[in-house]
């Protein structure tokens, strides 16, 4: 059973969600003449990926490529007399086409744009009420977080401050610390494997902006093996969580992070300290 099985996940201290940011389209995207962004429709990831499927040649199948970076989702609708999806497309098609872009599947929607130092790709679709959904994306780097590792001596953590070793996402506040005990597996004595109960604390996090599960997963796991963690497991889903161990040093330390919505929480168990000698 995995050591952290009998975790229960917390119910996390966060304001009312306030979804992702909304942010002007980037100059690349062009909306024509006769077409307007929807009132209310856009929003903006600052780092997320989307999954484009292109189709290199008609001899060929489509091809799923992955970008990460930018994202913004908005719709598309007349300006004028309404009008149908069918109709904005026609509309939308020519803008694009003269403005660089290259359609990588037509019947999918999907083109890329790749001009000026400058990459987007974007999925249109029809949706509802005569409308077109957009999707944009800019490749774009992932936001780097520099973690700290654990030393070789026991560090516990002030109530009213961070995880030595385990910062919190950039400009988090610090809602609460509780501590909790659950069992986990861990070598005991002369050898023998088994469970040991042993107290984690958790410190939940207010976020300054939302997060994307996939930046959060992403960002989190490239700090944490930078710093000598080993990622045991993590979900992306209805629950959004990252589990690692810290086995160096002579330590034994056992972290789960986890995103909901605008809050977070980091649950930390020194084993090691608190298994029987």
């Amino acid at each position: 059973m995995h050591p952290f099985a009998f975790l229960v996940p917390i119910l996390l201290v966060q304001a009312p969600p306030s979804g992702p940011r909304m942010l002007p389209v980037p100059a690349g995207f062009v909306v024509p003449e006769g077409l307007r962004i929807k009132d209310g429709s856009i929003t903006f990831e600052a780092f997320d990926q989307e999954v484009f499927e292109v189709r290199p040649s008609a001899a060929q199948g489509p091809v799923r490529v992955p970008v990460e970076g930018r994202l913004w989702r908005f719709s598309l609708e007349s300006s004028g007399p309404r009008a149908g999806a069918l109709r904005l497309m026609q509309a939308l098609r020519p803008a694009l086409e003269s403005t660089g872009w290259t359609w990588q599947w037509l019947e999918r929607g999907v083109a890329r744009r790749a001009l000026e130092g400058q990459d987007l790709w974007v999925r249109v679709m029809s949706g509802a009420s005569g409308e077109l959904r957009v999707v944009l994306a800019e490749p774009t780097p992932p936001p780097v977080l520099v973690l700290q590792k654990p030393g070789a001596q026991v560090e516990y953590p002030k109530p009213d401050g961070d995880f030595p070793y385990l910062a919190p996402w950039p400009g988090a506040q610090l809602m609460s610390t509780a501590p909790s005990q659950a069992p986990v597996a861990a070598t005991l004595s002369e050898g023998r494997e088994g469970f040991v109960m042993v107290t984690f604390i958790e410190k939940e996090y207010a976020l300054a902006e939302p997060v994307s599960p996939h930046a959060f997963l992403k960002v989190y796991r490239q700090a944490l093996e930078a710093a000598g963690w080993e990622i045991e497991g993590n979900h992306k889903g209805a629950l959004i969580q990252l589990q690692a161990t810290y086995l160096r040093e002579g330590r034994d330390l056992r972290a789960t992070l986890r995103l909901a919505g605008d809050a977070m929480a980091i649950s930390v168990a020194d084993v090691g300290a608190q298994r029987p000698k």
